[in-house]
């Protein structure tokens, strides 16, 4: 297939192929025309490696939440290595929970929670994904704590510890941060979990509008100051880095930027995990933010605190 371009093509043909396997199930055509034979897809709860184990991802979801409708709140793509793009993705899930799966029997419950992908593509197929699902939301919705989830996963499933022991996938070609609004967005967090915590109040609009873990939306320099600084409490001694920063300025549409991060290093700090406990442990976050005259304006940060219970409780 020829190359597309950097934007609204590779835009239209990434939400073809996602609808097409991970709301449709369709493992056809759209998984062997599209798919690259070596794709990987990086979540919180491990790595899929090759075509056939990221299309069959979309089974466990499918059976829990069967009908699925979905709402692609912004996708917007950026030149990436070569002929390569690099595109995120944002979209807010309506269902119901009417599947027996990972979340256990149906409840009948309805619920509505967001997923954050980067893709690359090259050539008209996907050549690695990173996602995150908010499963807080989803355990919420449910009535249920992410604890108990997590200790029941680690009872029910064997394979559970061995894929979140397992190293992630090495990305080969991380994106350059360039320069614009990435580079700027991803330069403040990496400050801010430096500790300076103080860069919030300077570069946040006042009313900027918050939408974390869980679906809680807050408001706020000092909201994302908290946010942030939660994290890095109950993480002390981690290390934190943005692994890849893009930006799109477009016509009708404020300067957007999104950032896909890792916190990998020890629990070593109370804080949104409780207690320390000394457990390894490796987080993969995805960010996107819209900004405006008095700075970020609008933010979605999504990491998934029940895939990091998993590691705490299994290495504790």
């Amino acid at each position: 297939m020829k190359d597309l371009d950097h934007g609204p093509e590779v835009v239209a043909l990434y939400r073809h192929i996602a609808a097409a396997i991970w709301q449709k199930g369709d493992f056809s055509r759209p998984v062997d025309t599209h798919l690259d034979r070596d794709v990987t897809l990086a979540a919180p709860e491990g790595t899929s490696i090759g075509r056939v184990a990221v299309a069959t991802d979309a089974l466990g979801p499918l059976a829990a939440f069967p009908d699925q409708r979905w709402f692609v709140e912004d996708s917007f793509a950026a030149p990436g290595r070569g002929a390569e793009s690099v595109l995120s993705d944002r979209r807010a899930i309506d269902t119901v929970h009417a599947g027996e799966g990972v979340y256990g029997p149906p409840t009948g419950r309805r619920l509505r929670f967001r997923v954050l992908t980067e893709a690359r593509m090259q050539a008209g197929r996907i050549t690695a994904l990173w996602r995150v699902t908010d499963r807080a939301a989803i355990l919420a919705a449910l009535g249920r704590d992410p604890v108990r989830w997590a200790e029941d996963m680690l009872r029910r499933d064997p394979e559970v510890r061995a894929r979140i022991a397992a190293p992630p996938a090495a990305d080969d070609a991380p994106g350059a941060r360039g320069d614009g609004w990435g580079t700027a967005w991803a330069d403040m967090i990496e400050r801010a979990m430096e500790g300076a915590f103080g860069v919030f109040e300077d570069q946040y609009d006042a009313a900027a509008d918050l939408v974390l873990p869980g679906g809680v939306q807050v408001q706020g320099p000092d909201a994302a100051r908290g946010f942030w600084l939660g994290l890095r409490s109950a993480f002390p001694s981690a290390r934190f880095e943005v692994v890849h920063a893009m930006a799109l300025e477009a016509p009708l549409m404020p300067p957007r930027a999104a950032l896909r991060w890792t916190l990998e290093g020890r629990h070593d700090g109370w804080g949104p995990f409780g207690a320390p406990t000394g457990a390894e442990v490796r987080i993969l976050g995805l960010s996107q933010a819209e900004f405006g005259p008095d700075g970020l304006r609008r933010e979605w940060t999504l990491h998934d605190p029940a895939a990091t219970w998993l590691q705490i409780l299994a290495g504790r």
